[in-house]
C-alpha cells in the first residue's frame, strides 16, 4: 500500500444498521455477523480516469453503503449488478443470514471525484464489520453535481445506486480497507453517466494500490 494519510472529515461517519430487521437482534448482530468477531473496516472511494478530465468538479453525495454477505461455499464472478442481472440471493434484505447485508449510514458524505483519480482514494466510512465472507458493495447515491467549463451538466446514476460483485473476506480482529472505484463516462452530447469499475475496486494492498488523500466534505 502506498502513502497513507488520516482523513479527518470522513473517518467514523458510518453507523451500522441491521438490514430489514429494525427493532430485532441487537448486540453483535448489529455488525451484521454471526458473533464470530469483528474487524476494523474502511470504505474508500476512487475514480478511474475517463471523462473526469473534462470536469471542473464532480461532487457525489452518498446516503448509505450496503455490504453484502456471501455463503462460505458460494462461487461469485466479479461484475456490476444492475436491475436486470440481480439474482434472488443478491436482493435478499432480511439481514438474518449470509444472503443479507449490513447497511451503513454515510450521512450524505460528499466526494469530489476530480480529487481522487487513479490510485488516489479517500475514506468515507470507518467502522466495525463482522468477520466472514462478503460478495460486494452497493453505494446509494443521494445527489451528483457536475461542472464542466463553468457550466452545470447532467450526470446520471441508474437507480441512484452503484453496485459491484467483488468478493472479499474479513478476518477476526484484522484491519481491511476496501476501495470502490467509480468512473464517469460521456453519454450523448450533453450528458454523463456514473458507473462502478470492478477491475479497479477491491481490497487495498491486495487487489488495488492506494494513495490515500485528504479531502474536505463539500456539504
Amino acid at each position: 500500500m502506498n502513502r497513507r494519510a488520516f482523513v479527518a472529515t470522513t473517518a467514523g461517519v458510518g453507523t451500522a444498521l441491521l438490514a430489514g430487521c429494525s427493532g430485532s437482534g441487537g448486540g453483535d448482530d448489529s455488525d451484521g455477523g454471526d458473533g464470530s468477531g469483528t474487524s476494523s473496516f474502511r470504505l474508500m472511494i476512487s475514480d478511474q480516469p475517463a471523462a473526469i478530465g473534462s470536469f471542473d468538479s464532480l461532487n457525489v453525495s452518498l446516503s448509505s453503503a450496503r455490504i453484502h454477505r456471501a455463503e462460505d461455499d458460494e462461487t461469485m464472478t466479479p461484475g456490476v449488478v444492475t436491475e436486470g442481472n440481480a439474482t434472488s440471493s443478491e436482493t435478499t434484505t432480511d439481514g438474518t443470514g449470509s444472503e443479507g447485508f449490513v447497511e451503513f449510514d454515510l450521512d450524505g458524505v460528499t466526494v469530489d471525484l476530480t480529487q481522487v483519480t487513479g490510485d488516489r482514494a479517500v475514506s468515507v466510512l470507518a467502522d466495525e464489520l463482522a468477520a466472514g465472507r462478503y460478495s460486494g458493495i452497493e453505494l446509494h447515491v443521494e445527489s451528483v453535481d457536475g461542472v464542466v467549463d463553468g457550466e452545470d451538466v447532467d450526470v446520471m446514476v441508474p437507480s441512484n445506486r452503484l453496485r459491484i460483485i467483488k468478493p472479499f473476506e474479513v478476518g477476526d480482529g484484522s484491519e481491511l480497507d476496501f476501495v470502490f472505484d467509480i468512473s464517469v463516462i460521456k453519454k450523448g452530447p450533453n450528458g454523463y453517466n456514473l458507473l462502478p469499475v470492478v477491475g479497479k475496486s477491491g481490497v487495498a494492498g491486495e487487489d488495488v494500490d492506494v494513495d490515500e488523500v485528504e479531502t474536505e466534505d463539500s456539504t
